[in-house]
């Protein structure tokens, strides 16, 4: 579980680092199933793969979506007790896993994936920040290193809804306002608020970089930031929790621990966390309530980064 520092960590930041969340046989069959499908993309067999073109390199693979329908162990992985926890721990409300996806960064592939603010605060029209966290869970697969492509992010800016991040050149991004590179190991966990702004360069190197990540999320996060996924199949619609709830059936089909010894259990309304220290509910909304206005124009404004 995380401690109270962690978590006042990840509400002040919007990032927080998890080491070592994942290894040994659990890690080691998640990448072999990542390879696979990474194989499945290069190679453009199946569906709901992804690909950009690059100069100077070509119509290059990135990405795969629905990896949940693709091998067992990345549901196994998505109800892992000990993530579960601090998902709970960071979020204050129950919770559903109701997206996933596979980001693969290929050596010498050179796919930049430019400065932004995930959906929905990549839109003006989302001026303020919603009062539940809603946070992105990336499962790091390989080491992730400045040279190879890691995620860098702007710490303390995720409270302010949408920013105009268009306003700065890619260069101005990693280098005025105090931008953090995140360095992770494989089996390292990352969650970074989708209203973070973030970015990468591409993968120059030999060395690959891949991340499973699941977005996790409260009904009330769905309802107010996500309109159009309201019928999703995998959200909080009957299937959607049936499908969750099988999702722990499967982990221990695959002989890994269930959630009965830990201090999250599931229940109608998703997986609730049980024990302390967590988060109050719509802390977000506390948080944003105690900011100045100068405060808040400041950070949207992004005020450089004294040096």
């Amino acid at each position: 579980m995380l401690t109270r520092a962690q978590i006042e960590q990840y509400h002040r930041d919007g990032f927080l680092v998890l080491k070592g969340m994942f290894q040994g046989r659990e890690l080691e069959e998640l990448r072999a199933a990542a390879t696979r499908v990474q194989e499945e993309g290069v190679a453009r067999k199946g569906k709901d793969h992804l690909y950009t073109d690059v100069p100077g390199v070509g119509n290059v693979y990135f990405r795969s979506e629905r990896m949940w329908d693709r091998d067992p162990i990345f549901q196994a992985v998505t109800v892992k007790p000990e993530l579960l926890e601090c998902i709970g721990q960071c979020t204050g409300h129950p919770f559903l896993p109701v997206n996933d996806s596979f980001v693969c960064k290929l050596p010498g592939g050179n796919v930049p994936i430019t400065w932004h603010q995930d959906p929905p605060y990549g839109s003006p029209t989302f001026e303020e920040t919603f009062e539940v966290p809603n946070f992105d869970v990336d499962i790091y697969l390989d080491h992730s290193t400045k040279e190879n492509g890691c995620v860098w992010g702007i710490p303390g800016h995720h409270l302010v809804g949408h920013i105009d991040l268009k306003r700065f050149s890619q260069e101005e991004l990693f280098n005025n306002f105090g931008a953090v590179p995140m360095i992770m190991e494989p089996g390292d966990v990352l969650f970074h608020s989708l209203s973070a702004p973030h970015g990468s360069i591409g993968n120059k190197t030999q060395n690959i970089r891949r991340i499973f990540y699941v977005h996790y999320m409260a009904e009330e996060v769905l309802n107010n930031c996500y309109g159009t996924w309201k019928n999703h199949k995998r959200g909080y619609s009957p299937e959607g929790k049936t499908f969750c709830r099988n999702m722990l059936n499967v982990r221990k089909e695959l002989g890994f621990d269930g959630i009965e010894r830990a201090k999250v259990k599931w229940t109608d309304d998703g997986f609730v966390f049980t024990g302390q220290p967590s988060t109050p509910p719509r802390y977000w909304r506390t948080l944003i309530d105690a900011m100045s206005p100068d405060e808040k124009a400041r950070k949207r404004a992004l005020a450089p980064v004294a040096v």
